[in-house]
């Protein structure tokens, strides 16, 4: 049974998200299992008392959660995200990747720089040695970057090695690159000398973490940021492992998740690809080329064709110039006069944040995301989320370095 709850605040349900992971006996599947009742996370906070005769939870934990034992940690990561002025997605926020939600141990939210509509792409998961070879290096770099040149998003763990050079190959195509971080969204020296590939990925990628600000790379944060790699994509390639490496946690709870699980298999009798003859050997696909790749992850396409993200033929250009082209190939279709693509927008019927966007972008043209918390008086707290709503909504169209216009077409 879905419990109803009115319209969504973005604060309000970050806050209530918080709440959940800092209540004292819950964790990723009590996470899930709440949020999966409740159309809002604050609705499900506030409903806490009803949790054990629900049976979400043992009555202890839902008189924790009532008491408000949460309150004090909450809070202060809550303000330390708004100093820092991450990027959230909460669980119930529409661009929160629903294939997370599908995976036993989900996190309730995401904290994010750079273009979150990468969520929406279809992504294969490049993962491999961080003392990679240089075969590996190449194996990593010519799959990723074809990977991308036909659309598909390349996602890593922002090592050294298979993953760093994953990210770099894939951020030079549409596909782009996401980066799954093992700390805190806010430590930038991690590793050393990746300031330059971490400024390319918030500038033309995305980053993304769960863990709070602060988080130091514990070893312990990267088996767990490992199910959130693989989480996020249909498939999980390994370029490169011996048997002891880390990327077989992310290729075992690909398996576990229903992902597809590939693997490179590298020159017979090297130790660093022991590990993908491993997998191969347990019956994870054999690929040598891309279109191994696309061969085995061809009915996860087929779903996602589905789901309602930008085409990546039009990706590289601005959405007034597509509606431009549509309309100028129905200009002798009788049956489609161009006046069906025509875009009206009531800015009336916004809510009164969003309002303030598409007033201030009508006003004054295509602005740095900056520009618009400076000129509209949103707060800098709601304006990425909301932006992203319009976006998807079809109300202001996202260019490159995280510029904005309103939808002229």
């Amino acid at each position: 049974m879905i419990i109803g709850e009115p319209k969504l605040n973005l604060k309000e349900e970050y806050f209530a998200c918080l709440a959940l992971r800092f209540t004292p006996g819950l964790g990723p599947k009590s996470w899930a299992r709440i949020l999966n009742n409740y159309s809002s996370a604050y609705g499900a906070l506030k409903d806490a008392a009803s949790w054990a005769d629900l049976n979400l939870c043992s009555e202890n934990v839902a008189e924790a959660a009532r008491s408000e034992a949460w309150r004090s940690s909450a809070e202060k990561e809550f303000k330390e995200v708004m100093r820092l002025r991450f990027g959230i997605l909460p669980w119930t926020h529409p661009s929160f990747p629903a294939s997370l939600k599908e995976i036993a141990d989900p996190p309730t939210y995401l904290y994010y720089y750079g273009d979150p509509s990468l969520l929406a792409n279809p992504g294969v998961a490049v993962v491999g040695s961080r003392k990679s070879s240089r075969l590996g290096l190449e194996y990593a770099q010519k799959i990723s970057g074809e990977l991308s040149a036909i659309g598909i998003t390349v996602i890593s763990g922002f090592a050294r090695g298979i993953d760093a050079c994953a990210h770099q190959e894939a951020l030079k195509g549409v596909g782009s690159s996401i980066a799954v971080l093992g700390t805190g969204l806010d430590i930038d020296d991690y590793p050393q000398n990746s300031g330059n590939l971490r400024r390319e990925l918030i500038e033309h990628g995305l980053i993304v973490s769960e863990f709070s600000p602060g988080t130091k790379p514990y070893s312990g944060n990267f088996p767990f940021r490992n199910r959130i790699i693989s989480g996020l994509s249909v498939g999980v390639l390994v370029a490169e492992a011996d048997v002891k490496s880390g990327s077989l946690i992310t290729a075992r709870l690909a398996a576990e998740q229903g992902r597809e699980v590939m693997a490179l298999p590298g020159p017979l009798g090297s130790s660093n690809f022991s590990g993908c003859l491993k997998l191969i050997k347990e019956g994870a696909a054999l690929v040598e080329t891309v279109d191994d790749i696309l061969i085995s992850i061809g009915h996860s396409l087929d779903a996602n064709a589905q789901r309602k993200f930008i085409p990546v033929s039009e990706k590289k250009k601005p959405l007034s110039v597509v509606c431009a082209d549509k309309l100028k190939g129905n200009k002798n279709n009788l049956s489609m006069p161009p006046e069906r693509d025509k875009f009206v927008l009531n800015i009336k019927d916004l809510e009164p944040e969003e309002q303030e966007i598409a007033k201030t972008l009508d006003r004054e043209g295509k602005l740095h995301i900056d520009e618009i918390v400076r000129k509209s008086g949103v707060d800098v707290s709601l304006t990425g989320a909301l932006l992203l709503g319009m976006e998807v909504k079809g109300i202001v169209v996202h260019f490159p370095g995280m510029y904005y216009d309103i939808k002229r077409c």
